[in-house]
C-alpha cells in the first residue's frame, strides 16, 4: 500500500481518491485506510475517464460521489419515495441523482456535437479520450428513434 497513498496530509496534496477513503495517518511511516472505499474510489477514477474520456471528471469533479450518494438512496427510488418526503438520504439521493442527469445530458449534448461535426462547448474541453465503444454506441443511437431502439433491444 505504500506505493498507493502519498503519505501527506494537506487535503489538497491528496489524490482525489484519497481524499473520500479515509486515510488516517497513523505515523510517518503508516497509514490506516478503508480499503472498500479506497479501491472503489481508485477503480471509479479509472474507469470513468476510460470510458467517457477524461473531460467528464475534469467538468463534474463530485461525479463519483453523486454516484454513490445516489446509490446510497436506491431503494427510497424503488419505493416511490418523493424529494420531499421526510427521511434522512431521501432529499440527498434525489440531489444525487438530479446532479447526474445534469452531467450526463451535458456530455450527451456534446457528444452530439462532436459526432454531427459542430461546435462542442468550450467547457468540455477534448473529448477526443472518450472511448470508441461510447462513441459507436452514442453514433447508434443518436441515428435512431426510441421505437427502433427498443425493438432491436427487445423491448416493447
Amino acid at each position: 500500500i505504500p506505493q498507493m497513498i502519498s503519505f501527506v496530509n494537506t487535503e489538497i496534496d491528496l489524490q482525489p481518491w484519497e481524499r473520500v477513503s479515509e486515510v488516517t495517518f497513523v505515523s510517518s511511516s503508516e497509514v490506516e485506510v478503508n480499503l472498500m472505499s479506497l479501491f472503489r474510489d481508485m477503480m471509479g477514477h479509472a474507469s470513468i475517464p476510460a470510458f467517457f474520456g477524461r473531460a467528464l471528471m475534469e467538468k463534474y469533479p463530485n461525479i463519483l460521489q453523486d454516484i454513490y450518494g445516489m446509490d446510497r438512496g436506491m431503494i427510497f427510488f424503488l419505493m416511490g419515495l418523493p424529494a420531499w418526503f421526510p427521511w434522512p438520504g431521501v432529499m440527498e439521493a434525489h440531489l444525487a441523482r438530479f446532479r447526474l442527469w445534469q452531467a450526463m445530458d451535458d456530455l450527451q449534448l456534446a457528444l452530439d456535437a462532436t459526432v454531427s461535426g459542430a461546435t462542442v462547448d468550450s467547457s468540455w474541453g477534448d473529448l477526443e479520450h472518450v472511448s470508441e465503444f461510447i462513441m459507436k454506441r452514442h453514433s447508434f443511437f443518436k441515428g435512431k428513434d426510441s421505437l427502433t431502439v427498443n425493438a432491436h433491444w427487445g423491448f416493447h
